[in-house]
């Protein structure tokens, strides 16, 4: 990040500027026109352009003539607070964030702080370069994902059933994918049946073409082998993958024509008396506490062996919280991208804050959370406050029609968020500091501030 400012505007108003530039240790270097400033940007490292948007059309089109020279230059729209549609036709023409005239030093700094944040995080890999999962399309390197990448080349190329046991959101079905993408068949079919989706006989009828009107009781171990048709979902995945999600969801009719398929892999085509072989490898999905449904019988204890050859845990997000930077960085551009808008960053103290909160939903969650702040923060930059606005510390969404402004929102949760920051590092007040992305100084002025009362060490030992 360089030492210049550079200004496109009206040079009546450069004195001024100056003394707020030079007052956070910057140089002010003043020029009229697009091209000026785009020699400005090529010869020297620049801090930040700053473009007076109060000129109306006129510094819209010098916005979007930088903008398309010099992509990467950080542009900062200075318009007239009491016009605020000049704002939204500000980050149109690819400002990267506003500034309400008469500049102050205080909003120039945070400005050009954050525009810091952006410049490292580009200047980064991308995270699936970063994240030696990769290949894998899976995002993290927590402990807990670590195990699984190393399990993943063992177990992707065989044939062998597995469980995947973790909470919605985990990536389930992404790992799935995964496994089936490393096969050693990576062109056959991957399938998918949600057995929560169904009623029993559309469930039936899905996996085996037929619904079958023979009466069972689920205790049937008739070894006459299972009717399929060639429309059915166990006909089309051999070869390949079927992927069951929701297990516990089956009905015990299915569940016991699907072990028996499972044990002699073969069935009859109906109408047609001929044997085939089905050559299916499955991957099964089940939360936390499927265990019961073992025990008290509604999951039949042959087939649950059939389908848990190998079993493979996916922690919670709430259980890797160093995976939490990487993952809200590629959904926040996927967002963007989506959705054709400009790529947004999140600051340090917003990615800390992303990290803390518990994430109940998982992934998904995040994904929505970043969404939201997506859609309503008006700044390429999302900061700390921009997230307090919009989640509580529990980690839930503030519904859209509530009347808490954003001075509400940080008054109810800054205490709250940065006493807990506090207690996270036992009262070490650099390390917290340095977690809210803030001053050791700023913190303690803060603490005083909020009354938070101080519990760690450094308190314990005076």
């Amino acid at each position: 990040m360089g030492s210049t400012v550079v200004w496109v505007g009206a040079d009546d108003s450069v004195a001024d500027l100056d003394v707020v530039v030079s007052g956070i240790g910057l140089v002010l270097r003043s020029v009229t026109t697009a091209s000026a400033a785009l020699e400005e940007l090529v010869d020297r490292p620049v801090a930040a352009c700053l473009l007076d948007c109060t000129r109306g059309p006129d510094a819209l089109r010098l916005a979007r003539a930088i903008r398309a020279d010099r992509p990467s230059a950080l542009l900062i729209g200075v318009v007239d607070p009491a016009r605020p549609e000049t704002t939204l036709d500000a980050f149109r023409a690819g400002v990267f964030d506003v500034l309400p005239a008469p500049i102050v030093p205080w909003d120039l700094s945070a400005v050009i702080s954050n525009a810091q944040d952006l410049v490292d995080l580009s200047s980064e890999p991308a995270p699936l370069e970063r994240v030696e999962i990769a290949p894998y399309g899976i995002f993290g390197t927590s402990a807990g994902m670590k195990k699984i990448v190393e399990l993943l080349p063992r177990v992707a190329p065989s044939r062998c059933a597995v469980l995947l046991y973790g909470e919605r959101g985990t990536g389930r079905e992404m790992l799935a994918r995964a496994l089936h993408g490393h096969s050693r068949r990576p062109d056959a079919p991957f399938l998918t049946v949600d057995c929560s989706s169904l009623s029993p006989q559309e469930l039936e009828h899905e996996l085996f073409g037929m619904v079958s009107q023979r009466r069972s009781d689920g205790n049937d171990e008739r070894r006459s082998v299972e009717r399929v048709t060639r429309q059915s979902k166990l006909y089309a995945a051999s070869g390949g993958t079927l992927y069951l999600m929701h297990l516990t969801e089956m009905p015990m009719r299915v569940q016991t024509k699907l072990a028996r398929i499972l044990r002699d892999r073969e069935a009859v085509i109906l109408h047609e008396r001929e044997r085939v072989e089905l050559d299916i490898r499955t991957i099964a999905a089940v939360e936390p506490g499927f265990e019961a449904s073992v025990e008290d019988g509604r999951l039949r204890r042959d087939l649950y062996e059939r389908l848990s050859l190998v079993r493979i845990e996916l922690p919670p997000l709430r259980q890797r919280r160093e995976d939490v930077p990487f993952l809200a960085n590629f959904f926040l551009k996927e967002i963007c991208r989506t959705n054709h808008t400009p790529i947004k960053t999140l600051t340090r103290s917003a990615l800390t804050l992303l990290s803390a909160l518990p994430w109940g939903g998982n992934a998904p969650e995040l994904h929505a959370v970043l969404e939201r702040l997506v859609l309503l923060t008006p700044h390429g930059s999302i900061r700390l406050e921009d997230v307090l606005a919009q989640v509580r510390l529990d980690g839930s969404e503030i519904a859209s029609t509530s009347a808490t402004t954003l001075r509400d929102a940080r008054l109810r949760f800054e205490r709250d968020y940065i006493a807990s920051v506090v207690r996270q590092h036992h009262g070490r007040m650099g390390e917290a500091a340095a977690a809210l992305g803030i001053q050791r100084t700023n913190l303690y002025r803060k603490l005083r501030q909020l009354s938070v009362v101080r519990q760690g060490r450094e308190d314990r030992g005076r």
